[in-house]
């Protein structure tokens, strides 16, 4: 371990943080860790950052940077959505910890987000709603999305916190394939077999349908 610490700086930190949270996720990032990424001591850390709490803030907001939206304002609403549910979805793919980091509201609404948010409610208001209902809309989907990332990697995020996630369950892919030695509930038992609901175990599929349908519901609600 060198004791040269004059190339630390917040951002050498931040980016060293996210790296140790992209392989280890948010249960194996530490301040130790993290000066162990960097070859420094994690006492010098501090003269950077104030503390754990505060060095993931500043991950969540550089995650965010990364990956911003679009400034241009000539798409329509649905396009937005379009364009939000492609960037959420790969920032989730990319660093899974986040989706922990953004159930925090505390962390999710920081400046970058409140200007995304703005964006995305912006094309809302193209539907003749108010702007109470047009940022409502906005934050429906990115709750939707949110959710379908933390089922995405719920498997990986359980196993970093060492829990065990092979369950002796009538899991739905057993469903779909007929497979199932539980019970089936008749209308799902329906499905076994069918190619047309392979999608069902897709969550990226799962994604576009229901976001299909969360913007047909919103057309129709604002008429």
């Amino acid at each position: 371990m060198t004791s040269d610490t004059t190339k630390l700086s917040p951002a050498s930190i931040v980016d060293a943080a996210i790296r140790v949270a992209d392989a280890n996720g948010l249960s194996g990032l530490s301040m130790r860790r993290v000066a162990d990424e960097l070859g420094v001591g994690a006492m010098s850390l501090y003269r950077h950052v104030a503390d754990k709490d505060a060095l993931l803030q500043r991950m969540a907001e550089v995650v965010g940077q990364r990956y911003p939206y679009p400034i241009d304002t000539s798409p329509s609403w649905d396009e937005r959505v379009r364009i939000a549910v492609d960037v959420d979805w790969e920032i989730y793919q990319r660093h899974p910890w986040l989706v922990l980091a953004y159930a925090s509201p505390r962390l999710s609404y920081g400046e970058d987000s409140l200007e995304c948010l703005d964006w995305l409610s912006a094309g809302f208001l193209e539907l003749g709603v108010g702007i109470e209902r047009a940022t409502d809309m906005a934050l429906t989907v990115w709750s939707f999305i949110h959710g379908v990332a933390l089922m995405a990697v719920g498997d990986q995020l359980l196993s970093e916190q060492g829990q065990e996630t092979s369950l002796p369950s009538a899991r739905l892919a057993d469903v779909l394939a007929g497979g199932s030695d539980a019970a089936v509930p008749p209308h799902l038992a329906r499905l076994a077999g069918r190619p047309d609901a392979a999608h069902l175990l897709d969550p990226r599929a799962r994604l576009d349908t229901g976001i299909g349908y969360l913007c047909a519901g919103f057309e129709a609600s604002a008429r």
